[in-house]
C-alpha cells in the first residue's frame, strides 16, 4: 500500500549549502530546457524531447568553461528538472494549456527528486534518514516516519526557510480481522411467521389459539361498550323531552 509523508527537517549548514545549490541547479536547467525547446522549434518546427536535452547537457553543456558546476550536484535531481519541464512544455505544445512560467528564485517553487540508488538510502531512524546524497539528516519530528517503511522516492523543498521533506512509502496494508458467521436462509410466511435453513421456526403469533381468544373477548367487550353508550345516549334524550313537558305545564 502506498502512502505519503511530508515532514520538517533539520539540516547542517554544510547540508543547506548543497540543497541551496542542487535547487538552484535545477530551476537553471528547468528554465534552460523552456527556452532551448522554445527556440529548437522555431528553428526546426519540432518538439525538443527531454531526453536529447538531457544528453546536450551531459556531453556539451557542463563541459564548457563556467558550466562545471551543474554535475556537482545529484544527476538524478537534474534529469526530473528537465522531464518536469518537458512535461510543461509539452501540454503547451499539444494546446491543452498556456506557456509555462519560467521558475524564480523567490518563489521557492523548486523541488529536488531524490530516487532510492542504494540500499542504505532513504533508511529511516526515530529521529533521522537517510537522504541519497545528502547522508542522514535530522527530522524535528520523532518517530513519524514508520522504520520499517520501505521508501520508494522522495523531494525535499524549502518554504519560508523550513526545509521540508514529501515521501512515498510502500507500507503493509492492515490487517483487519473479521468474525465470520455462516449463513443463514429465511423464509417468511402466513401459517409460521419465518421458518430458518437451520431447521428453527417461529411461529406467528396471532395464530394461536391464546390470541384467538383474546380478539374474541375484546369484540364481546366491544359490543357491551357501544350497547352502553346508546343507553345513556336514549335516556339523555328522554330526560330532555320530559323537561319541556314540565316547563309547558
Amino acid at each position: 500500500m502506498k502512502k505519503a509523508y511530508k515532514t520538517e527537517l533539520k539540516m547542517t549548514e554544510k547540508q543547506l549549502e548543497k540543497l541551496a545549490k542542487t535547487i538552484g541547479v535545477c530551476r537553471y536547467l528547468y528554465n534552460l530546457y523552456l527556452q532551448k525547446a522554445q527556440d529548437h522549434y522555431k528553428e526546426t518546427g519540432e518538439f525538443l524531447s527531454g531526453y536529447s536535452f538531457d544528453k546536450w547537457i551531459n556531453n556539451v553543456h557542463s563541459k564548457q568553461d563556467g558550466f562545471g558546476w551543474i554535475k556537482e550536484v545529484s544527476s538524478k535531481a537534474r534529469k526530473k528538472s528537465i522531464m518536469n519541464g518537458e512535461c510543461a512544455y509539452k501540454k503547451f505544445f499539444l494546446k491543452k494549456a498556456g506557456f509555462p512560467r519560467f521558475k524564480k528564485k523567490k518563489n521557492q517553487d523548486v523541488k529536488v527528486y531524490l530516487p532510492k540508488n542504494g540500499e542504505t538510502d532513504w533508511t529511516a531512524q526515530r529521529h533521522r534518514i537517510k537522504i541519497p546524497t545528502f547522508n542522514f539528516v535530522r527530522l524535528k519530528e520523532f518517530g513519524y516516519i514508520p522504520e520499517n517503511a520501505k521508501v520508494i522516492n522522495g523531494t525535499l523543498s524549502i518554504k519560508a526557510g523550513r526545509v521540508f521533506l514529501s515521501l512515498l512509502c510502500d507500507v503493509p496494508e492492515p490487517t483487519i480481522e473479521r468474525a465470520v458467521a455462516p449463513g443463514v436462509g429465511i423464509d417468511l410466511g402466513i401459517k409460521n411467521f419465518a421458518a430458518l435453513s437451520d431447521g428453527s421456526i417461529y411461529p406467528n403469533i396471532n395464530k394461536t389459539s391464546k390470541v384467538k381468544r383474546q380478539e374474541k373477548k375484546l369484540k364481546r367487550e366491544s359490543r357491551a361498550l357501544a350497547r352502553k353508550q346508546n343507553a345513556k345516549k336514549k335516556a339523555g334524550k328522554t330526560v330532555g323531552s320530559g323537561s319541556s313537558l314540565i316547563k309547558k305545564n
